[in-house]
């Protein structure tokens, strides 16, 4: 981040944008390579030199493998979940790896077919590695099942759950506490969230949300490992489009259940960033591309607070006013968790934009171009070897 300029590559992965990098501190990350498939655990050296620690191959007997869903850790950072994504199938796979054996164990889980639109089907598969003792926690149609990791580590491929707890619908993004102790899911009208129990699971808290508004896109825990973040889009009739849609920030406390939504504009987001001060969005308008920011307030830890925006040069694919999005671009944002460092890239155009954020002031360091076109955004994360990890889920 000193300078911008590129230290090292790896050639030849399949990078599971779905899944997403998975913060395991001490400059590492883990994330999936989907032509494997596996899961790479990746160090990032003093040097700014990625180092592949290790591959953990994911069973794929039949040839059928999909992609990985989600990814999940539990708060030593020692055990790793992988989520299969296998679209409408009632048995979906987790892979649970152990670094310090060095070890992983694939399991088969039931989930249950719900209505979709008017026709049935089934939801993503969320996962969660939480609870003392530890156990494997899934999302599967209308419930959260509870598996004894023990059992699963143990050599059991098809265990049996211990635990179930109601679930709304349409999970679309596992919150977890970064102690373990409370986990939910943002759902198609609110955030549903529970605390994770000794026997299984306590009573749950639902919070709509307070604005009408689709569920949240992706959100992520912030720094301070109890508070959810995610951009949300308006609720709008049919066939309205991208320039009419209205924007919003939302945010969810897993210590007190308050939920809380800011507009940001109108047009079209990226997924959510959050820092100690702030969370940010990138958002394309008719009057032009810029990076939303909206401070925390301390007192409640929402992002709540005052709004800044910051000008953005527009993308050569912007989408048209009127039109579709299908042959636009898009944007990704990262950020440090100080939120000192804030990045934004060019879709399709390999450029990433740093700026260095102030109090107030925003400025732009540099443009740094990048080995790849960043197509659909590409992908950013921040790997800070100084931050003890905040979030048990891969964003």
């Amino acid at each position: 981040m000193r300078t911008g300029r590129v230290t090292g590559s790896l050639k030849g992965v399949t990078f599971g944008t779905h899944a997403g990098a998975l913060q395991l501190g001490s400059g590492r990350i883990g994330f999936m390579d989907e032509a494997g498939p596996r899961l790479d655990i990746v160090r990032i050296d003093p040097s700014g030199r990625p180092v592949v620690e290790a591959h953990y191959a994911i069973p794929d007997p039949s040839g059928d493998w999909e992609r990985a869903g989600w990814l999940a850790t539990d708060h030593s950072r020692r055990y790793i979940a992988v989520g299969s994504d296998f679209d409408g199938s009632t048995t979906q796979r987790v892979t649970v790896i152990d670094r310090v054996s060095a070890t992983a164990r694939t399991v088969s889980v039931p989930v249950s077919s719900v209505t979709t639109s008017g026709e049935p089907g089934t939801e993503e598969m969320e996962v969660f590695l939480v609870g003392s003792p530890l156990r494997l926690v899934v999302t599967a149609g209308g419930h959260l099942d509870a598996y004894r990791l023990s059992d699963i580590l143990a050599g059991d491929r098809r265990p049996t759950a211990f635990a179930r707890a109601p679930l709304a619908a349409y999970p679309h993004g596992p919150i977890a506490n970064d102690a373990g102790t409370v986990i939910g899911s943002d759902l198609a009208v609110g955030v549903q969230t529970v605390r994770v129990t000794a026997s299984g699971f306590g009573a749950a808290r639902f919070a709509l949300y307070p604005v009408a508004a689709l569920q949240s896109y992706r959100p992520l825990m912030a720094p301070d490992g109890v508070t959810s973040v995610g951009t949300q889009a308006g609720r709008t009739p049919d066939g309205t489009t991208w320039d009419r849609v209205p924007a919003y920030l939302t945010t969810a406390s897993t210590t007190t259940g308050a939920i809380a939504s800011v507009r940001v504009g109108t047009g079209r987001f990226t997924r959510a960033v959050a820092t100690r001060s702030y969370a940010a969005a990138a958002l394309t308008t008719t009057g032009g591309d810029r990076l939303v920011l909206v401070e925390r307030d301390p007192r409640t830890g929402a992002y709540s607070g005052e709004i800044h925006g910051v000008s953005l040069a527009r993308l050569t694919a912007d989408p048209t006013p009127g039109q579709g999005t299908t042959a636009a671009t898009n944007r990704f944002v990262a950020a440090s968790p100080d939120g000192h460092d804030l990045f934004v890239s060019r879709g399709g155009e390999g450029l990433v934009t740093q700026l260095a954020v102030v109090g107030d002031t925003t400025t732009r360091r540099r443009d740094i171009t990048v080995p790849t076109a960043l197509a659909d955004g590409g992908y950013l994360t921040v790997v800070d070897p100084g931050v003890r990890p905040y979030d048990l889920a891969g964003r």
